[in-house]
């Protein structure tokens, strides 16, 4: 007859087994801006960016030559779609909501906003490189 503690043991290993796995984050933003000053999205990766918000502010991540920023929660994780078949380097800021809206930067279609006028109030500025990749064969059905 098994003890009950093994039974213990076996529905703790179980259940741990069957747990959501944490989803991986390429960029944390904190209080002082975000983390890591670089990120690179290698090429066999599709384009997106996981953020958690570790601050108790809502907070933005920009990237305003690629006219892509998200707006996310405090305490809360978001993913930022980026454009399937574009390469390169880009900047890419974190600032609060506040700044963000004060800077007239809440057009939900597209970042109108310049590094020039982001950088004075930003918490943090980066580098976000997405690594070249033949993502653009898709397109060309080669």
């Amino acid at each position: 007859m098994m003890s009950i503690r093994w039974l213990l043991v076996l529905l703790t290993f179980l259940l741990g087994a069957c747990a959501t796995p944490t989803a991986a984050v390429d960029l944390t933003i904190r209080s002082n801006g975000c983390a890591p000053a670089t990120v690179i999205i290698p090429p066999e990766r599709e384009p997106k960016l996981t953020i958690r918000n570790t601050t108790t502010e809502t907070m933005v991540v920009s990237i305003p030559t690629m006219d892509r920023w998200i707006e996310v929660a405090p305490g809360a994780d978001s993913v930022l779609e980026l454009p399937r078949y574009i390469m390169g380097s880009f900047d890419l800021f974190c600032l609060s909501a506040t700044d963000h809206s004060a800077l007239g930067g809440d057009n939900p279609f597209l970042c109108v906003l310049e590094p020039a006028e982001l950088m004075p109030v930003a918490r943090s500025a980066g580098i976000l490189v997405i690594e070249p990749h033949d993502r653009i064969r898709e397109i060309l059905g080669k």
